[in-house]
């Protein structure tokens, strides 16, 4: 079989493209535009043209919405191996979001058109485009949720106990504070109350854009709401 070649600069695919057959990845990576962003620069404004489908291979990427000229309000966070404009994408619709780097960053670009082609012919990759759709539902489900049942305090608990995997261990926070705070419908100030607040409580460590968690089972306690927190067992 004939070795996969890649663009010039793009080595990795993220999971998407992981999910497409060999040939319909090896397709794509051929037209894979590697994209590097320092922190602050816009990947793409709202409302304009979704000529590419975006994967984030390194970094963090805030997607923010502004309505009616008023200030632009953060509504999610990308973490490496997200994939980005999907729904405009497929339906061939403007970016109904701006996005910008919150932190310094590695991207692949996958024009659009061959998106769309490559998904009506490959189960494989629309199905993993589908799930990263229902991820992102879900996420945007649950923001609702903690805001009209979580503190500040507990919706950063949260926000952190999402990053972790294993039982213990290091979170990073790349981005900046006031871009964790907006996601998370809080002033900084509120933020930092809540963070020093779980440290009191022996839940973390702050160690600048490093936190660490010495037991998640213990924060992830932490981010119930009251009712729930009276409940169950610890």
């Amino acid at each position: 079989m004939q070795a996969m070649r890649t663009a010039p600069g793009v080595r990795e695919t993220g999971a998407l493209l992981a999910a497409a057959s060999a040939e319909t990845r090896a397709r794509l990576i051929e037209t894979a535009r590697p994209v590097a962003l320092s922190r602050g620069a816009q990947v793409f404004a709202q409302d304009t043209p979704a000529e590419s489908l975006l994967v984030l291979l390194q970094g963090s990427v805030g997607l923010s919405t502004t309505e009616d000229g008023g200030v632009p309000t953060m509504v999610e966070i990308l973490a490496p191996g997200d994939a980005f404009s999907i729904p405009a994408v497929m339906l061939q619709l403007p970016n109904p979001v701006a996005a910008v780097a919150l932190a310094p960053s590695r991207l692949i670009a996958l024009p659009a058109e061959e998106v769309r082609a490559a998904a009506a012919a490959d189960p494989g990759l629309m199905h993993a485009a589908m799930e990263q759709l229902a991820r992102h539902w879900r996420l945007m489900l649950d923001q609702v949720v903690d805001l009209k049942t979580r503190d500040a305090t507990q919706r950063a608990a949260r926000f952190l106990v999402r990053r972790l995997v294993a039982q213990r261990g290091a979170v990073e926070l790349p981005e900046p504070r006031a871009a964790i705070a907006a996601r998370l419908g809080m002033t900084p100030e509120s933020l930092s109350r809540a963070l020093h607040g779980l440290e009191a409580a022996g839940l973390l460590r702050l160690h600048g854009r490093r936190v660490d968690v010495p037991d998640r089972a213990a924060l992830l306690r932490a981010t119930l709401p009251r009712t729930e927190a009276r409940v169950r067992p610890a």
